[in-house]
């Protein structure tokens, strides 16, 4: 009977050894992580095309950074217009929305400047690689009193934002 307590305590011992080695390999574990994770992407939205409905009456230039189309048009009478089609893309790899269109310079008050469109490409969000159409028609007012052919300057630039 001594001999059996022995062996039970032997045994009771070993088992409470081992378990208190594993617990102990358990929480002495070190999980060492190494390395950089980096992550790129640019929202750009941009003119990839404006094309004039008559290249006598009007030129239509892309900027350099394509955010900013300059215009020039002549027309020759009062209620004398011409429309420049043109294209927006996302050239970017991230969505990005298109917050306004903003006339910037017009230098003859005798033109009105419309953007054909404008209320469907603002607030429009654009994946990447889609596109948005549009149209700006400039027309020398009607009640023009000037009599001889006109000129008017300006640009149009894309405000966009990073969509969320």
């Amino acid at each position: 009977m001594r001999r059996q307590k022995i062996r039970f305590w032997i045994l009771g011992l070993a088992i409470f050894t081992i378990l208190l080695t594993s617990v102990y390999a358990l929480l002495a574990a070190n999980l060492e992580i190494t390395g950089t994770a980096t992550g790129a992407g640019d929202f750009k939205i941009e003119f990839v095309n404006a094309t004039p409905s008559d290249l006598n009456k009007a030129t239509a230039t892309l900027s350099a950074e394509k955010t900013t189309l300059d215009i020039s048009a002549n027309l020759n009478f009062p209620s004398d217009s011409v429309t420049i089609d043109f294209v927006i893309r996302n050239t970017g790899s991230l969505n990005a929305m298109v917050e306004n269109l903003v006339i910037n310079n017009n230098s003859n008050e005798d033109f009105s400047i419309v953007i054909n469109g404008l209320h469907d490409i603002e607030g429009t969000t654009l994946g990447v690689g889609e596109i948005t159409e549009g149209s700006i028609v400039i027309t020398w007012n009607p009640t023009s009193t000037s009599a001889n052919p006109e000129s008017v300057n300006f640009s149009v630039t894309i405000d966009y934002v990073q969509a969320t």
